[in-house]
């Protein structure tokens, strides 16, 4: 089976001020905070990309998903811990859009809807999980 498009979604910057993170940081976060969360691929630092993170998905020709090929974080727009928390789980939100949205009709409707829509239901998401944690960072 041959695979014709790749799909990027990326978390833009929003910020001209960038703050490198190490892959140490990532896995820190992984292991804690996000202990419970179980990613598609494990996310990796890459200082070259321009945004706060991406994930990257292989489609086969008819448009399906084969697989995610990874999830990069860039550097941060801000350079404290919650805001690498954001991007993981945003990128996380990404990855499971994706992954679903050709068996589940909820997924399916998201991923057709522009990024400002998507965009609030994953921001959302990600501050229902923050306020889960309050006090335990």
């Amino acid at each position: 089976m041959s695979v014709d498009k790749e799909l990027t979604v990326r978390n833009p910057a929003a910020s001209s001020n960038r703050y490198p993170v190490t892959q140490e940081q990532i896995d820190d976060i992984l292991a804690n905070e996000l202990k419970d969360i179980d990613f598609p691929v494990k996310p990796t630092y890459n200082s070259r990309i321009r945004d706060n993170g991406r994930t990257v998905g292989e489609f086969y020709a008819w448009g399906q998903l084969k697989e995610i090929r990874k999830i990069e974080v860039g550097r941060q727009d801000k350079p404290d811990r919650n805001f690498l928390i954001d991007t993981l789980l945003h990128e996380y939100y990404e990855a499971d859009i994706m992954k679903n949205q050709y068996s589940n009709e909820f997924y399916r409707s998201l991923s057709k809807l522009n990024n400002e829509k998507r965009h609030e239901w994953i921001n959302d998401k990600i501050s229902e999980f923050l306020e889960s944690l309050e006090g335990t960072l």
